[in-house]
């Protein structure tokens, strides 16, 4: 925030001639009430990157994949302004695979927890799955009318988990979603957005861990990639 409004005063002799239009998203859902406010919808696909997991517990970042859909956001900027306020609604998906096809995750009575692969598995993918409804709120410096930088909080609904299992015995595939994998209900992510004309590249951390506590192994969440 300290370095958004160090931006703002820095560019405060050029918010005249640049007139940041806020018309920078890939889909412009039309005005407000006047011609500071306005909708927009948003997507973003990256890379999930667990960290802080348990010794010996290895994730794949580039089978581990996060999607964003913003339905629907509502940015405002004050006149003379080159800063947007912004407020959305939308969904969250994310899911993270173990690395290699030696250890898989299982559900043992409440509990999700990791162990070797059972002999005769063959080709094994082992993923945990979070869906959520998602409210990005973020403060958005401009620097020109092409490049600018978001910054702000998610926050997270994490209404449905899956640990899914797909792997071959013999002849016979198989692909096993296990539910009520104990997710936290609730989990808050920072956000960073860098923006250039319609084309966005952003970073995001998750401090809290994807699972409860009490229901499994402890890591966190970094994920990066594209945003439009």
């Amino acid at each position: 925030m300290a370095f958004l409004a160090l931006g703002m005063t820095a560019n405060a002799e050029t918010v005249t001639s640049t007139n940041a239009d806020n018309k920078d998203s890939v889909i412009d859902m039309g005005s407000g009430a006047d011609d500071n406010d306005r909708w927009s919808m948003h997507f973003s696909l990256g890379v999930d990157v667990p960290t802080d997991a348990p010794k010996g517990m290895d994730f794949a970042p580039l089978r581990s994949w996060e999607i964003g859909w913003t339905v629907a956001q509502y940015d405002y900027r004050p006149k003379s302004w080159n800063t947007t306020f912004s407020a959305g609604l939308g969904f969250n998906w994310r899911n993270f695979t173990l690395k290699g096809h030696r250890n898989m995750f299982a559900k043992i009575g409440d509990q999700i927890v990791t162990g070797p692969t059972p002999a005769g598995y063959e080709d094994l993918s082992s993923s945990v799955h979070v869906m959520s409804i998602s409210m990005p709120l973020l403060v958005k410096q401009y620097f020109s009318r092409s490049f600018a930088i978001s910054l702000g909080a998610q926050l997270n609904w994490n209404c449905y988990g899956t640990l899914n299992n797909t792997y071959e015995v013999g002849d016979s595939d198989y692909d096993v979603d296990t539910k009520k994998i104990g997710q936290r209900p609730f989990t808050i992510d920072f956000l960073g957005i860098i923006h250039y004309k319609k084309l966005g590249v952003y970073c995001k951390y998750s401090p809290m861990s994807v699972l409860k506590k009490d229901r499994g192994p402890e890591f966190k969440s970094l994920s990066f990639g594209i945003y439009f």
